[in-house]
């Protein structure tokens, strides 16, 4: 069904607000002037390209090579740092090293089908938000809202961060599922599985943001914003905030774990011995582990920081209901939020017991996620 398209009637649903556009009119007058502007996206899957059957049909790239046509510029660079099955509190602790370490001038954020595995969603969506804007009083911010196929998502608790911050803001849900759920589009239509947009999806998502850039253009110029102070109560904790993965942990004691790869181009901590443990020292007050879930012979594990009681750690992922997908992504558990200021200990032990579906005790510990 290649001829689909976004009409006008689906993006005016789908235009949840056009924000203060006075930072976008900074982007768009660069892009004019022909200078070199990066366009750097974060999310989850569907960013990172999941669905689409080559790397120039992913949306972020489709939407590139839009502003290089449109504003006739050659010099727009792309850098994706979607990875797949991760929420934006994972986004909030790498996003300075994963994005604006490459100084982006405009910054697209999808978090909102996989937000539903974020402990915190409003605080952490809130602190990726406004570490993007500190970047650069002039960093232009697009908002992303996608769904699954029963056109659930989290925008609920992203759109009251975009209104804060006065930030445009898209919804694919809104757009397109009103046709999806009076059966003018078919769901096989705009993706191969329960979430993940196909081509034609990819599609669909760029002529949303192209048509937003198209409408920015044309609206009377504003003055900037200034950073207004936070939204929720919770965000100022990840405003400190530090990754630790095999490679930068303080290892006190290592008994039958190996470091190796971990999703997302991070080192982890590797076992398949029902007896490893490990322990590490870390000093923050607030504490997350992200360990992989997959759908094989995966164990459990007990996760003890100082004296206080221990919490368990699952390995294994039961595949959902006529869903073939096996997992491999990485979970976030809240270890701690109120530590006392000081140096701590983090003990992970392999427990006999496993998943009756599991034949095996393999564990998969990708990062540690600590806050001041």
């Amino acid at each position: 069904m290649n001829h689909l398209a976004i009409t006008s009637t689906m993006f005016q649903r789908g235009k949840v607000s056009l924000g203060n556009p006075a930072r976008i009119h900074k982007l768009i007058e660069k892009l004019r002037q022909g200078r070199k502007v990066v366009y750097g996206a974060i999310g989850g899957s569907i960013t990172e390209g999941a669905g689409a059957t080559c790397q120039e049909l992913r949306y972020v790239e489709q939407f590139a090579a839009w502003l290089r046509e449109h504003y006739r510029n050659p010099g727009v660079e792309v850098v994706n740092a979607g990875i797949g099955a991760s929420n934006s509190l994972f986004g909030a602790f790498r996003v300075e090293k994963d994005l604006l370490s490459h100084a982006p001038d405009l910054i697209t954020v999808e978090y909102a089908v996989n937000d539903t595995t974020n402990p915190d969603t409003a605080a952490a969506y809130e602190a990726l938000l406004r570490k993007c804007l500190k970047l650069s009083p002039d960093t232009a911010v697009i908002l992303i809202s996608t769904m699954n196929y029963q056109g659930e998502n989290k925008q609920h608790l992203h759109i009251p961060s975009g209104t804060h911050y006065q930030l445009p803001m898209i919804s694919y849900r809104d757009a397109v599922y009103p046709e999806v759920s009076a059966w003018r589009i078919v769901w096989s239509d705009i993706s191969p599985d329960t979430v993940h947009p196909n081509n034609l999806g990819h599609t669909l998502i760029k002529d949303l943001l192209v048509m937003l850039m198209q409408e920015l253009e044309t609206v009377p110029a504003a003055v900037p914003s200034p950073l207004p102070d936070y939204l929720n109560p919770g965000t100022a904790r990840y405003e400190r905030v530090s990754l630790a993965d095999a490679g930068s942990m303080e290892v006190l004691n290592n008994s039958g774990w190996q470091t190796g790869p971990h999703k997302g181009g991070y080192t982890g901590w590797q076992t398949t011995s029902p007896a490893a443990t490990l322990e590490v020292r870390f000093s923050a007050r607030y504490i997350v582990i992200g360990c992989k879930q997959y759908s094989g012979d995966f164990g459990r594990a007990l996760a003890t920081i100082d004296d206080r009681p221990p919490v368990m750690l699952e390995g294994y992922f039961q595949k959902l209901p006529n869903n073939d997908w096996a997992g491999g992504h990485t979970v976030l558990t809240m270890l701690a939020e109120d530590l006392p200021p000081g140096s701590h200990t983090l003990r992970v032990q392999m427990l006999s017991e496993r998943h009756p579906d599991s034949q095996g005790h393999e564990f998969d510990i990708g990062y540690l996620l600590l806050a001041e």
